[in-house]
């Protein structure tokens, strides 16, 4: 067992470790193989929906690679946590950290076709008062590409994305959702898109982040490029 001090030189240590073991790669030569311990984090909905199906075909490309992941939508901090990557829904204010764009995070208005048969199919953004909501967390204000912006009445309030989602499903209300989130529900008919002709302003997307070092280490450089060539130029849920 690790003493607090020891706890908090953890990450420190792990990092002098990889950094000489990625030297010495060089020195002999294997720098350009991919090898090692790769840490990892992510959102929950997006890593359990997009990444885990993918890593099959990452391992057949790099068995050397071992993989350490951690689905959380917390905010976590690269050297505390000891990460070597993070993908997040936006990007973190860490002026050490590298960010590079995986893929566009496209916001749409969906409801279940059971709320709306029932409640009727809102026209205008005006409509929108006139009906139940389901929010995620403090996202009331909804603001519309051509100027608009709407408060929503607290009518549903939840934290947890994918929950949202199954509440909109099940007839709760209206909500937001990002597309990447909503896309099977939407190919099955759980889910319609609500006033698709008014598209929603889009203040996120989807980043890879990681620390900014002298050398990047072959393993990270594979995770990265391959992320990129699966969501890169058209990500799947946008197929």
């Amino acid at each position: 067992l690790l003493t607090t001090d020891g706890e908090a030189f953890l990450p420190y240590a792990q990092q002098m470790i990889e950094t000489l073991e990625t030297g010495l790669s060089a020195v002999k030569g294997q720098g350009v193989e991919a090898e090692g311990l790769l840490r990892i984090t992510m959102p929950g909905s997006f890593g359990r929906m997009y990444i885990i199906p993918t890593l099959a075909e990452f391992h057949a490309r790099y068995p050397q690679v071992s993989l350490d992941l951690r689905l959380s939508d917390t905010v976590l901090d690269v050297v505390e946590g000891a990460y070597d990557l993070i993908i997040r829904n936006a990007p973190l204010t860490d002026s050490n950290l590298i960010v590079r764009k995986l893929a566009a995070d496209r916001r749409i208005l969906v409801a279940s076709p059971t709320y709306l048969k029932r409640h009727g199919v809102p026209k205008t953004p005006d409509d929108l008062g006139n009906h139940q909501c389901v929010i995620l967390s403090d996202s009331h204000r909804w603001k519309f590409e051509n100027g608009q912006t709407v408060s929503m009445p607290r009518s549903l309030v939840i934290n947890d994305g994918e929950a949202m989602r199954k509440m909109i499903e099940q007839g709760l209300g209206i909500g937001v959702k990002s597309v990447w989130n909503a896309s099977e529900s939407l190919k099955s008919g759980l889910l319609v898109e609500v006033l698709p002709d008014l598209p929603l302003v889009t203040e996120t997307a989807l980043w890879l982040l990681y620390p900014s070092r002298r050398i990047i280490p072959p393993k990270v450089h594979a995770m990265i490029d391959f992320l990129l060539e699966q969501f890169q130029p058209v990500p799947p849920w946008e197929c």
